[in-house]
C-alpha cells in the first residue's frame, strides 16, 4: 500500500469526492480557501502500487494548526473518503499508514471525523481511540420530486411555508460579486458577536469563491424582502454535486413573515435546477440552539448522526 501527498490532479480529486457525495471540509475548493487565509492543508491519495495514477483506494483532506508546545494537530473532518470497493481490511490498514507517514514534524497529533453513521459498527476508525462524539446534521436528497419533498416537511414548517409564499415576501438571488452579497456576511458577523458563536473565519466566502472552479457558481445567496425592504437572508456553498448550508439571518420581520422556511425552500429548487443533488443543512444542537434545530428537522430531510472522533 502506497500513500502519495504531493497531489496535483484537481480534476481527479473532485470526481473522487464527487462520487461519494463528500462534505464541504473534503472539498478542493475548502481547503484551497483555508490555505489563503493562511492555514494549511493536506491532501493524500492511497493506491495499492506506487503509481498516483493508479485507481485510488482512498483520499482525505486535513488541516493544519499549531498547538500549545510545538504539537502540530491535523484534522481530517468528513475523511477520509473510500472507492466504493475498498474492503474494509484496507480501509483500516490505509488509515494506520497515513497516520504514519504525515509530512509533519513531531510532536503531532492526526484528527479523524469520518462521515460514517453511528450506527455503522464496522469502518476504517472503529479500531481507534474515539476522543468524542459525532455531530448531526440534516441532509436533503434534492432529487426527490418537488411533491414528494414537499409531503416530506413537517406539517408546522410546511405550513409556515404556504403562509410565506401567501404573504408579500419576494424572494431575490443575488449576484457573485461581493459586494452583491457582502450585506449578509455582515449580518453573520454582528450575529456572532451578539450570540457568542464561532464559525469559518469571516475572509472564508471570498476566499472559497476564488478558489472554485466556477466562481459565478460557488454561492447561492437569496434574500427577502417585504416593502422592498430586505428582512431575510441564506447563503449555501456549492461543491460539485453537493452545497452546504453556510449563512443565514433574519430580523423581526422575517421571523414573522417565517422568510427562512421560503427562502430554504427556494434554495432547494434552485440548486436542483443546478444539478446539486444533496444539501447539507450543517450541524443540529438542540440544546445551543434549539430553535435553529427545530427549523433543520422539520425540512423534510434525513437525520445523520456520524461516528465521533476518533485518535
Amino acid at each position: 500500500m502506497h500513500v502519495h501527498w504531493t497531489l496535483d490532479d484537481r480534476h481527479r480529486w473532485d470526481a473522487f469526492t464527487d462520487g461519494g457525495l463528500a462534505g464541504l471540509q473534503q472539498s478542493w475548493a475548502y481547503g484551497d480557501a483555508m490555505q489563503a487565509l493562511g492555514v494549511p492543508c493536506l491532501r493524500v491519495a492511497v493506491t495499492q502500487d506506487r503509481s498516483p495514477k493508479s485507481p485510488w483506494l482512498g483520499a482525505a483532506q486535513f488541516i493544519v494548526q499549531r498547538l500549545p508546545w510545538f504539537v502540530r494537530f491535523t484534522f481530517c473532518q468528513g475523511g477520509p473518503l473510500w472507492a466504493s470497493d475498498a474492503p474494509l481490511a484496507l480501509q483500516c490498514e490505509a488509515v494506520d499508514v497515513i497516520r504514519h507517514t504525515l509530512p509533519l514534524g513531531k510532536p503531532r497529533m492526526a484528527l479523524f471525523s469520518p462521515a460514517e453513521d453511528v450506527s455503522t459498527d464496522k469502518h476504517a476508525l472503529s479500531h481507534r481511540v474515539r476522543l468524542a462524539s459525532g455531530r448531526s446534521t440534516v441532509l436533503l436528497d434534492l432529487t426527490r420530486p418537488e411533491a414528494e419533498r414537499r409531503a416530506a416537511l413537517e406539517q408546522r414548517w410546511r405550513n409556515r411555508l404556504h403562509a410565506a409564499e401567501r404573504s408579500l415576501l419576494k424572494v431575490r438571488v443575488c449576484g457573485s460579486k461581493t459586494s452583491d452579497y457582502e450585506w449578509l456576511v455582515q449580518a453573520e458577523a454582528s450575529q456572532r458577536k451578539t450570540r457568542g458563536y464561532l464559525s469559518l473565519p469571516m475572509g472564508f466566502v471570498p476566499a472559497f469563491q476564488n478558489a472554485h472552479r466556477k466562481p459565478s457558481q460557488a454561492l447561492l445567496t437569496l434574500a427577502a424582502e417585504l416593502q422592498n425592504q430586505r428582512c431575510a437572508g441564506m447563503m449555501f456553498l456549492v461543491h460539485g454535486s453537493t452545497a452546504t448550508y453556510h449563512l443565514g439571518w433574519s430580523d423581526e420581520t422575517g421571523r414573522e413573515h417565517s422568510a427562512h422556511n421560503r427562502l430554504l425552500w427556494q434554495a432547494c429548487t434552485l440548486l436542483a435546477e443546478r444539478g446539486v443533488r444533496q444539501l447539507d443543512l450543517g450541524g443540529v444542537n438542540t440544546l445551543s440552539n434549539p430553535g435553529l434545530a427545530r427549523f433543520k428537522l422539520g425540512s423534510g430531510g434525513r437525520v445523520v448522526t456520524w461516528a465521533g472522533t476518533y485518535v
